[in-house]
């Protein structure tokens, strides 16, 4: 009885003391790594929430004890923990990371982490074992495994929304952490200049995507994301040394000797305290594919020479990057940092080869152009990152490009880039995955060049982009919704045009694995200061300026189907999409009459130039696959895609241009190619006209099937990989090419002598390439490779008169150290 008693006098206090709030604090790792994690949500049973900081750690008040705490994180498995009493804090949480392929974690579609199966448009990803493993020098090489996707002489195509500009403008944005790395005055990626040596992962995004990224991602992104350091210091060093096989047809060798290539890049990256540093670097010589120089007698030097391409159409280069981050410790969610990147290099290319028997390695007299580059950015940013959910950023970039040309074609530009993102998750409101992005973005650029004087006779021209973008996603359950709305404005050399475009899209998640998606994107790109101004000439072609030249709009839209699996030890995903893109004042850089005072001296005044060509549309359907398991004991990866599309002109007889040069004047093209009506309906141009091959209105510089397939065996120390791509035939390029080769003003003497007509009459197949490697990892940090590009060595263009490498043999080490 008396026990009874003393139990009703006590309870009440029992009670209050069970109801007292308990401060829980504890740290977040990687089951796997041990890493801390950072951003981890962390909740409890009422709702309340906070994110851990750069440090793994969290700080959260309970109502009471017991209190269930529920940690989430996009790229870990979900999990709960009770605290039972103060006797279990500070709590020490172990998250599984997620390894099915369809919970890979981006962040390039809404600038917050995703995961990839709950994304409202297409995306691929390449992770940086590939890059390593296919000993990739600069990021195009890795790139053109990608299904969709083909690089066109150094210029970046997704789903044949863009075909051949001549180096000047690009309907990809390339991104480096986000921020934009095309040149500021022609808008040309620079492939080598990308921190190879340090890549968490690239992801490509596919169909416009000008709300997040602006006017050059008309019809895709590709963003390489950096890796910071962690926990564990990390180095790397890569060495290779190798070489290009012989020509297949001997007659094509006009040289002695063998071209060579090598290189070293390397990464450490290490915490000190409260700071983050990441030093990288690539210092490499190639003698590239083609053969030497040759002078005015025939002659030519040879030999390998890693600091010289005097006589040799390679590249050698240096560059030097540095990443740096503070994270402070008196303001949690704080940290500030300064990114820099530089790079000095020496480059020979041509635009046009000799001819297809014993020039098809060398280059057209006045075709080549040696470049002395010095190109660089610093980035200086600041994040703070609050317990509400709210994310602040700032960040700017200053990037620097000098080209130092041999042929009057130098140019320089500054582009100085400012952005501010609020970003918030509505969590703590009881908006359960609801994330709106809010961004104010401002570009402003400098040129001076020899070749951009169409509207300074000096050659200075400016450039003014801003931008305001606001983007919502949220999760309904199943349903994942995402809309968003930017506003453009430019000014180039005074002039002045404003735009918004709009995105939205829809995923709905039916099964555990199967995602079905519908996404519609606007796009906007404005032209690039090359694309308007631009006055040069490239051996007996002109390339004139085009000030009233307008800006192209576009709009895409898809439907998909991402379906995981899982048979046996083999897991990942299959994934099928159905798109369309529609463009109006599509830009193509045009041969015509441009110069009204024809001269024998200026070509007659023929040449290229920027024009808005009318309407155009493409249509396609993509499959890709990706997966990795075992049979045994060897481990297998495999990603493959087949992409076909149908780009067509939807305005193929729509006059859009005229000589320069009156119609009665006997300079004239019209009148001066009488006995050729193809040349002479150069005078009044059209698609049509302009076309090698306008069959079913297919545009120039596209291949309508690509296939591409990388399969990689894993047994004990061992490693062998094959890679397999297939690009159909390009069926359409500018009739001019031909047109060039085929007419002759002198019996046997054709303005332009290339074979490009016999060449595309014996390439009628499309071109298929097969890639090999084998490695052995000979202790845990050291590692050796065997890799061959272009095993058959097979001779193939992608842009007509530009051939590609034959068979390189490259021999690699690997050391690897830390996480």
């Amino acid at each position: 009885m008396r026990l009874i008693l003393a139990i009703v006098l006590l309870a009440p206090a029992l009670w209050g003391q069970a109801q007292i709030p308990t401060l829980i604090k504890g740290t977040v790792k990687d089951a796997k790594t041990g890493e801390l994690l950072f951003g981890v949500a962390v909740t409890t049973a009422e709702g309340k929430g906070v994110f851990t900081d750069d440090s793994g750690a969290f700080s959260i008040e309970a109502k009471a004890l017991p209190a269930v705490l529920t940690f989430s994180l996009v790229s870990h498995i979900k999990q709960s923990r009770t605290v039972n009493s103060a006797a279990d804090v500070p709590l020490t949480v172990n998250m599984e990371p997620l390894t099915v392929d369809l919970d890979f974690v981006v962040v390039s579609a809404g600038k917050f982490e995703q995961n990839l199966g709950e994304l409202t448009m297409s995306m691929d990803i390449i992770k940086p074992a590939m890059i390593e493993n296919r000993n990739t020098v600069n990021i195009d090489e890795v790139l053109a495994q990608t299904p969709g996707v083909i690089i066109v002489n150094s210029e970046p195509q997704i789903r044949s929304g863009s075909g051949y500009s001549f180096g000047a403008g690009s309907r990809v944005m390339i991104l480096v952490d986000g921020l934009p790395l095309l040149s500021g005055d022609a808008g040309r990626p620079s492939w080598g200049f990308l921190p190879v040596e340090n890549v968490e992962q690239i992801e490509v995004i596919k169909g416009a995507a000008s709300v997040m990224y602006g006017s050059a991602a008309l019809s895709g992104v590709i963003n390489l994301r950096t890796a910071y350091a962690t926990d564990k210091p990390r180095t790397k060093v890569t060495a290779y040394h190798g070489f290009y096989s012989d020509p297949q047809t001997s007659e094509a060798k006009y040289w002695p000797g063998t071209q060579m290539q090598s290189g070293i890049n390397f990464v450490h990256a290490q915490r000190f305290g409260q700071w983050d540093a990441v030093l990288s670097g690539n210092f490499s010589s190639d003698d590239g594919h083609l053969g030497p120089i040759r002078d005015s007698l025939d002659g030519f030097k040879t030999g390998y020479d890693p600091f010289s391409v005097d006589h040799l159409w390679g590249e050698n280069k240096a560059r030097l990057s540095l990443g740096t981050r503070y994270r402070s410790k008196r303001v949690t969610g704080l940290s500030a940092g300064i990114n820099t990147n530089w790079m000095k290099s020496e480059s020979m290319a041509t635009l046009v080869w000799d001819n297809i028997t014993t020039g098809l390695y060398d280059a057209y007299a006045g075709s080549a152009t040696r470049t002395k580059q010095v190109a660089g950015y610093v980035d200086p940013y600041i994040e703070y990152i609050n317990d509400r959910g709210t994310k602040h950023s700032l960040r700017g970039r200053w990037q620097n490009l000098d080209n130092e040309n041999d042929n009057n074609q130098s140019n320089f530009s500054d582009v100085y880039l400012g952005e501010y993102q609020y970003q918030q998750n509505f969590e703590r409101w009881g908006l359960k995955d609801l994330t709106t992005t809010l961004g104010l973005m401002g570009q402003f650029t400098t040129g001076e060049s020899q070749l951009y004087t169409g509207f300074d006779s000096i050659g200075n021209n400016t450039a003014t982009n801003i931008a305001a973008y606001l983007q919502a996603d949220k999760k309904l359950d199943r349903l994942t919704i995402s809309a968003g709305l930017r506003y453009e404005h430019f000014e180039l050399n005074g002039e002045k045009e404003a735009k918004p475009v709009f995105r939205t899209g829809l995923n709905y998640r039916f099964g555990e694995a199967t995602f079905a998606r519908a996404s519609f994107g606007q796009g906007y790109r404005f032209p690039t200061i090359a694309e308007r101004f631009i006055t040069t000439a490239v051996g007996i072609l002109n390339i004139y300026p085009n000030p009233e030249l307008q800006s192209e709009t576009a709009y895409n839209a898809e439907v998909g189907l991402k379906q995981g699996f899982k048979v046996g030890n083999f897991k990942g995903f299959a994934d099928l999409a159905v798109f369309y893109q529609e463009y109006n004042n599509f830009i193509e850089f045009t041969f015509g009459q441009w110069n009204a005072n024809p001269t024998f001296d200026n070509f007659l005044g023929m040449g290229f130039k920027s024009l808005n060509t009318g309407t155009s549309r493409v249509l396609g359907t993509e499959a890709t696959i990706l997966g990795t398991g075992e049979i045994g004991k060897v481990k297998l990866n495999f990603l493959g895609g087949y992409t076909y599309t149908l780009p067509q002109s939807t305005s193929p007889d729509t006059q859009y241009a005229t000589s320069a040069v009156p119609a009665d004047d006997p300079f004239n093209i019209a009148n001066l190619f009488q006995s050729d009506p193809a040349f002479a309906a150069h005078s009044n141009l059209s698609y049509s006209v302009s076309s090698e091959d306008p069959t079913n209105n297919i545009l120039k510089y596209r291949m309508q099937h690509l296939v591409r397939l990388d399969v990689e065996a894993e047994y004990n120390s061992f490693v062998l990989g094959a890679g397999v791509r297939y690009n159909s035939r390009m069926q359409n390029i500018d009739k001019i090419f031909v047109l060039l080769d085929e007419f002759e003003l002198l019996p046997g003497e054709p303005l332009l002598p290339s074979g490009i007509s016999q060449w595309r009459k014996e390439k009628d197949t499309g071109d298929y390439v097969i890639d090999a490697r084998l490695a052995w990892r000979f202790t845990k940090t050291q590692k050796i490779s065997l890799v061959v590009s272009n095993l058959l060595n097979r001779e193939y263009a992608i842009r007509p008169l530009a051939i590609e490498p034959g068979r390189t043999i490259v021999f690699q080490y690997v050391l690897h150290i830390g996480s």
